[in-house]
């Protein structure tokens, strides 16, 4: 079945790539900026911009012609540390006026600097049919330069490819969008510029976690809305989801991830061979899919006593403070859409978490899409979020399924 879909992934791409034209305006001016750096504290504000320079992206399927530039931004990781990370700005031509931002987090589920959307964005789409990565997103991206909104897409895991750390996605998106406001190339209002968030299945995470931590960490923004597809709303119920399935090896990736965000955790000593973690920290989805399938993780962990690497304490409490729902509670209105035959993402879990939310007062539109699963969910369901997100962008107010049974719509 996971073949089959990432057939259709790639021939999404293709089709897209062959019925519309690419222009894209600026130069490569250097190699992607992914080296880890560090801001020193009062050198400047989260999403202080210290070094920007125009790009090519060569491969998005759109007749929309757009500059593009690659800034370094001060962000923190997980720790509250401060760093810097990468986004890439993407202008229309045809900019709306007033101007809009949109904030997209593609899909990265991956450690390896060479899979974060800096790298990607200009390697185009041959590489991205090798590695697995952003070929849908492409298309999206295109949909929304075509709309005439100004878009920044952030390297959210950060330099250090904190895969599964879900404060470090959610700051680092939030900073990317700073970034973007401080950044006088993209003509924007600065923090008044209306705002929108989207991303699907890794790129929920960021998504959804950036709405959780905007009232506290990014007051300032104008955050119009957040959409969020297929989201893994706890890393524990996914893994155990994945385990023994084609994409069974993300959940070693995710655990090295969080072994570099929390490296008490001793993440590393549980995975005995080194050639296995290396081969994990330096390869995309596709690649680590094709390379390990049908993975179960306790065939590459061993844990002192027995057990599973979930089952060790310490992960466990970690783990456990990551889940969706705990990071705080969104004050911009939600789009959560779901694929009701999700192997990757348990509906239970999104149920559970659009029920808090509902609990709590959050404006959430919840929406379920029959018949498809995790892959073919995001063909099914994110032209609709991207659709709500402009109605948001436009301050049009924006309805609940909260208190519909279910709290949720069915598409």
């Amino acid at each position: 079945m996971r073949y089959r879909r990432l057939c259709r992934v790639r021939a999404l791409a293709v089709v897209a790539l062959l019925t519309a034209a690419t222009v894209g305006i600026g130069t490569v001016a250097g190699s992607p900026v992914n080296a880890p750096a560090t801001a020193e504290p009062g050198s400047g504000g989260m999403g202080q911009v210290v070094e920007s320079h125009p790009v090519t992206i060569p491969s998005i399927p759109t007749g929309a012609a757009f500059s593009a530039w690659q800034l370094r931004y001060v962000s923190q990781n997980t720790q509250g540390m401060p760093w810097t990370t990468v986004a890439t700005v993407l202008r229309p031509a045809n900019r709306i006026e007033p101007p809009v931002l949109l904030a997209y987090d593609a899909i990265i589920d991956a450690l390896a600097p060479q899979c974060f959307p800096s790298d990607q964005l200009q390697a185009g789409i041959p590489a991205q049919a090798a590695t697995g990565v952003m070929e849908v997103d492409m298309i999206y991206l295109g949909r929304a330069l075509e709309r005439g909104w100004t878009v920044v897409v952030p390297d959210y895991l950060g330099p250090d490819g904190e895969f599964g750390a879900g404060f470090v996605e959610g700051r680092d998106t939030l900073d990317a969008i700073r970034a973007a406001e401080n950044f006088p190339p993209a003509g924007l209002s600065g923090p008044a510029t209306p705002t929108a968030i989207f991303g699907y299945s890794g790129g929920a995470r960021g998504s959804e976690f950036a709405a959780e931590l905007a009232p506290s960490y990014a007051p300032e923004l104008n955050l119009r809305g957040v959409a969020a597809g297929g989201v893994t709303v706890d890393i524990s119920s996914t893994a155990r989801a994945l385990d023994g399935g084609f994409s069974g090896v993300l959940a070693a990736a995710a655990a090295l991830g969080i072994g570099r965000a929390y490296p008490e955790l001793g993440i590393e000593s549980y995975f005995p061979d080194a050639g296995f973690r290396n081969a994990v920290s330096s390869s995309c989805i596709l690649q680590m899919e094709t390379s390990y399938p049908f993975l179960r993780l306790g065939d590459h962990t061993v844990v002192p006593g027995g057990g599973g690497l979930l089952d060790v304490p310490a992960v466990a409490a970690v783990v456990s403070g990551l889940r969706a729902g705990g990071y705080g509670t969104p004050s911009a209105p939600l789009y959560i859409y779901q694929a009701m035959n999700d192997e990757d993402a348990p509906m239970a879990d999104t149920d559970q978490l659009v029920g808090d939310y509902c609990a709590r007062g959050v404006n959430v539109t919840y929406v379920k899409h029959p018949g498809v699963e995790h892959l073919t969910g995001n063909v099914a369901g994110s032209p609709a979020a991207l659709d709500w997100l402009g109605q948001r962008l436009t301050a049009a107010g924006a309805t609940t399924t909260c208190g519909m049974p279910g709290q949720a719509l069915i598409a």
